[in-house]
């Protein structure tokens, strides 16, 4: 009967045992598939996170680098604005300073004498009673009618009108500075960018 009892006793120790091993080996074989899902799950994120992170690196990079061109060109607008703010008041200057005494007696005297028929020059108020004498001077020699007028919008320069033109021409400080610069300009553009060109590459 002991050795019944015994071997029964035995018996369940093994099954027991048998069994306790077999549930260990079930959780461990579970754990591990969990914990390699969990693995790959984290290796995915891992990766969407970096792709990402590429993705939205390379976008603020062209983001940087059109900002950085965007504002290089506002620079060179700036820069050129500056300096032909800079040309056009010197030529303004110059040619106001230029359209006086000789030189203006002389252009309106080939301006008058060229063209067709009597004229109607306009001066500045300044310039009016020194230019009395040689507008009579250029009607009396050329037949022509010949008035003169002053014109508070001129500082410099003149204006004149031929008999039966509606065109007037404008040889006033303000007219010949502007086309000057005008012809200034695309050259002024060309210098700006190349100093610029020059400064970046070195």
């Amino acid at each position: 009967m002991a050795e019944e009892l015994k071997h029964l006793i035995e018996q369940i120790q093994k099954e027991g045992v048998e069994k306790a091993n077999t549930e260990a080996d079930s959780i461990i074989s579970q754990a591990k598939e969990k914990a390699a899902k969990i693995v790959a799950e984290a290796e995915g994120k891992a990766q969407d996170a970096l792709k990402k992170a590429e993705t939205e690196s390379a976008a603020f990079a062209e983001r940087s680098v059109k900002t950085l061109e965007q504002a290089a060109r506002d620079l060179l607008i700036t820069v050129g604005q500056g300096c032909e703010k800079v040309i056009t008041e010197v030529l303004g200057k110059e040619v106001d300073g230029a359209l006086t005494g000789e030189t203006l007696t002389k252009l309106i005297t080939e301006v008058v004498t060229q063209g067709e028929g009597g004229a109607e020059v306009s001066v500045s108020e300044a310039d009016k009673a020194g230019l009395t004498a040689l507008c009579a001077d250029i009607a009396k020699k050329s037949g022509k009618t010949v008035e003169l007028d002053s014109d508070s919008e001129i500082l410099s320069g003149f204006k004149v009108v031929f008999e039966g033109k509606n065109a007037s021409l404008d040889y006033t400080g303000e007219a010949v500075a502007e086309a000057l610069a005008a012809f200034l300009r695309p050259e002024l553009a060309k210098t700006v960018s190349g100093i610029a060109r020059e400064q970046i590459s070195n």
